[in-house]
């Protein structure tokens, strides 16, 4: 049976192993990932041969160093529902084809791929201390879609910044990987932010033995621009934007509209938490 941590022990190891080891690779495989290697396009990228080759060789890698969050099996906590950070409907597919092509993934236990997500919206304290202490400080590279000011309110000052298209990234990843390579020695984190292909960026400098810690940051980086790409920031966004985005003195937030809007979100999580937690409601 497949494995995964839960977001504290994940939250623990990410926290300890990045203020201990130079080289560090954190990489989160999402249903899309999976799919991906199943052979299926997905919203954001469409599939071909040489990207569904390269996913599964990122998903392949086994070292201690190279962490994988895995977007099945993983623990049931407090606060999770339907479109909340719970297990996916199709949970046991994804399970099913992981089984049958990499045995082996019975006999790993896997970082929990929503950990910072998850605490971002329940323990958001614990989520700025993990910012402030081996992220914002360390120079770093973002490579991604999100205008560099809006992903700096969340990671802190970016030193190399290397834009990618929205969607389908890895069909020009020949043209924008080679400024990665360049800069790489210039920074001690890469935070990357493409989609499908920061599974294939982290799998290309794990191979380049290049001495750097690479952390896949994920959706949150949305809520920084606004865009309300997934279910969970359109339901619990909010409170990220309130208690992790950098500059919550600024008058627009503390504005009174600015709160209104703020309570009338949290209502609407509320209501869409009783209903969905209580089968009576449905």
């Amino acid at each position: 049976m497949i494995k995964v941590k839960s977001t504290q022990e994940s939250y623990d190891s990410l926290l300890q192993l990045m203020s201990q080891r130079k080289k560090l690779f954190y990489s989160r495989f999402g249903d899309g990932d999976i799919y991906i290697m199943m052979g299926r396009d997905q919203s954001n990228q469409t599939v071909s041969d040489s990207l569904k080759k390269e996913m599964i060789e990122s998903f392949s890698i086994e070292d201690p160093d190279y962490l994988k969050g895995l977007a099945v099996n993983h623990p049931n906590e407090k606060g999770m529902i339907v479109g909340l950070f719970a297990r996916f409907p199709d949970n046991p597919e994804m399970v099913s084809f992981l089984h049958n092509e990499f045995p082996k993934t019975d006999n790993l236990r896997f970082e929990n791929p929503v950990f910072l997500h998850y605490m971002s919206v329940f323990k958001p304290k614990q989520v700025n201390l993990f910012l402030e202490e081996v992220i914002r400080p360390k120079r770093k590279m973002f490579i991604g879609s999100i205008p560099k000011n809006k992903i700096e309110t969340i990671v802190g000052p970016v030193d190399v910044y290397i834009k990618t298209p929205a969607k389908n990234a890895y069909d020009t990843i020949d043209s924008w990987y080679p400024l990665i390579e360049k800069h790489i020695k210039d920074v001690d984190l890469v935070i990357p932010a493409a989609g499908m292909s920061t599974r294939i960026i982290n799998k290309r400098l794990w191979e380049s033995n290049v001495e750097v810690q690479s952390f896949d940051i994920g959706s949150i980086v949305d809520i920084a621009n606004d865009f309300q790409s997934r279910k969970w920031i359109r339901l619990a966004g909010h409170r990220v934007k309130r208690h992790i985005i950098i500059n919550p003195k600024s008058a627009k937030h503390n504005s009174n509209q600015s709160y209104l809007n703020y309570i009338l979100k949290e209502i609407k999580l509320q209501m869409y938490t009783l209903i969905k937690s209580n089968p009576e409601f449905k």
